[in-house]
This record gives C-alpha cells, sequence and structure tokens, in this order.
C-alpha cells in the first residue's frame, strides 16, 4: 500500500511481506523508492516517524543550493547527524537517510551509499501537517494488517 502526498514527491510504501510479523517498508522521496524490498519488522521506525525532530539550524538551508554539500555537512556534524539520521530499518541498510521538521515543513534527503561514485540525491520536502496525516495513515494500516 502506498501513502503519498498529492504531488507525489513523498510518501511511505508498507505492505506485508513472507514471514511472520515482516513488512515491506519503503520510503518514496523525490518520487522514487528509496530502500530494498526485503521484509523487516516496522515498530522502530514507525516510532521514528512519529517523533521527528524540529531542527531550527539555518545550515540546513545548504540543502536548497547545494545538496552535496548538505550531504557532506550532516556526514559530520555530530548533532545534526544523530538527530536526524533514519537508521534502524533494515530496508535502508543501503542508504543514508536524514529527515527532520523546520519551519513547518518536513524534510527528508536520501542517497543511496556506494564506493563506486557519486549517487543522486533524492529531496522532498511537504507540509508537516501532510507528513503526519501519511504517518498516521501507514501506521493505522500497518497496526491493522498485524
Amino acid at each position: 500500500m502506498r501513502f503519498l502526498d498529492d504531488s507525489g514527491q513523498f510518501g511511505l510504501l508498507v505492505s506485508p511481506h513472507s514471514g511472520h510479523r515482516l513488512f515491506r517498508f519503503q520510503f518514496i522521496v523525490g518520487g522514487q523508492l528509496v530502500g530494498d524490498n526485503d521484509g523487516c519488522i516496522l515498530g522502530s521506525v514507525m516510532t521514528q516517524l512519529k517523533d521527528r525532530p524540529h531542527v531550527d539550524d539555518e545550515r540546513l538551508d545548504l540543502l536548497g543550493t547545494d545538496p552535496a554539500k548538505f550531504m557532506e555537512m550532516m556526514a559530520v556534524d555530530e548533532f545534526l547527524h544523530d538527530s536526524t539520521i533514519m537508521s534502524s530499518v533494515e530496508s535502508l541498510d543501503r542508504w543514508t537517510v536524514y529527515s527532520y521538521v523546520r519551519l513547518g515543513r518536513f524534510v527528508i534527503v536520501a542517497q543511496e551509499v556506494s564506493s563506486q561514485g557519486f549517487n543522486p540525491i533524492f529531496i522532498a520536502n511537504v507540509d508537516e501537517v501532510d507528513f503526519l496525516a501519511i504517518v498516521d495513515a501507514a501506521r493505522t494500516y500497518w497496526l491493522n494488517c498485524q
């Protein structure tokens, strides 16, 4: 099941997977699927999504002008990295995903990890109200499927 904002730029893909209590979970970021198709346990990511940090740091504006430098900054700034990284989902093991709320907007940035050159950076920026509605709908679906 896909849960998307009206523009299709941000969403969640949540569907039952073979195996006890396993689900397929992927983000839709910038209209692109992020993550693999493997099954995972969703409790921790649902908690992370419900509690995204509100970060008021002007350095985050770098995303709008230079996404590559933004990713570099996030990797070396301990506070920003630790508070915004989406790290507890098996389907995102090969991805770096940062997300946060700033000025009433939910922002998510994703890049596949690779040792062979530069991979594209996907970005979605949606109203916080829309983000919360998507998370609530996906969470309700997940709980009803268990």
